[in-house]
């Protein structure tokens, strides 16, 4: 609340605070020794009000401020309004999210084209490549490195002279691989969940920004890990829920949720996949994945917080 001036006259304050008030602007008059200061609520509105004061006090009488009934029609309204809606019992506590809806369910479907453009390429690719294994010919343009199958048990590839050689989109590419319909299907659901939250919350580029560095991070760290024999959106996937399960948490009028139950399936099945129960899994990517996600996570709830 800050101060818009002084009114020495009674009838003539009371005169331009009805005139605020029929144009939406809340003011209080403080008598003092030089007269009313008018004191008003919205800070944003003070601009506004400071520049028709010195129009008014050069002409009070003028009749477009002669708006007492108006006013006082307003008052008697916010007075019957405040009667007849009941007061709680006790205060509750705020919604996990501000305006009760998450953002991905308030854009709609077509708000969020990056995320529909990541399950698409996805699926072109699974039916394109049909699901061979990473030294298909099929695939020597998506793998991180191209790979040759030189016996039953070993495969070689030249490092990543691909990638230095100017084919960078390798460091990406492997993510759109995945090796049997379920590891799609897991995958694009989480990409339906948690990106198109991120892209309706947050907006498209960051989305972008998130699976450019968690995807080409994750894969690096992979293929040093364990070599180029590896794809899956599983390492963007782990950094897409890492960042969504901290702004759900402590950023929450930013439009994300994240249930308990889905981040105990999660967590679990992260931990599955460290005993090798299910077979050879990208736990380097899921790790790197997951930590990134977790950082910039925490940055966009500081960001969110700051913009507030």
């Amino acid at each position: 609340m800050r101060s818009a001036g002084t009114i020495r006259d009674k009838a003539h304050a009371r005169r331009f605070a009805d005139f605020l008030l029929t144009r939406g602007i809340s003011a209080r008059l403080d008598h003092g020794a030089e007269g009313y200061t008018v004191w008003v609520h919205d800070e944003d509105r003070l601009a506004e009000v400071r520049a028709e004061l010195p129009r008014f006090l050069a002409a009070p009488d003028d009749p477009r401020y002669n708006l007492s009934r108006a006013a006082e029609s307003l008052r008697e309204q916010a007075r019957q309004a405040e009667v007849a809606t009941p007061r709680p019992a006790a205060p509750r506590p705020a919604p996990a999210v501000a305006s009760g809806v998450p953002a991905a369910v308030r854009v709609g479907l077509m708000g969020t084209p990056l995320a529909l453009a990541l399950i698409a390429f996805s699926v072109v690719v699974a039916i394109y490549t049909q699901f061979e294994p990473t030294y298909s010919p099929r695939l020597a343009k998506l793998t991180i490195a191209t790979i040759e199958r030189i016996d039953v048990a070993r495969i070689g590839w030249n490092g990543l002279d691909e990638i230095r050689g100017g084919e960078v989109w390798r460091l990406l590419t492997p993510c759109f691989v995945h090796m049997s319909f379920i590891h799609l299907l897991f995958n694009m659901m989480w990409i339906f969940d948690l990106g198109r939250q991120i892209e309706a919350s947050r907006g498209t580029l960051t989305l972008a920004f998130l699976v450019l560095v968690l995807g080409c991070s994750s894969n690096y760290a992979q293929y040093l890990a364990d070599g180029p024999s590896f794809g899956g959106m599983s390492g963007v996937v782990f950094g897409l829920f890492g960042y969504v399960l901290l702004m759900a948490r402590f950023a929450p009028s930013a439009g994300m949720v994240m249930s308990a139950n889905n981040a105990l399936f999660v967590g679990i099945w992260f931990c599955v996949c460290l005993t090798g129960a299910v077979g050879p899994i990208a736990n380097w990517a899921h790790g790197v994945g997951l930590v990134l996600g977790l950082g910039f996570g925490g940055i966009g709830v500081w960001l969110h917080e700051r913009k507030r």
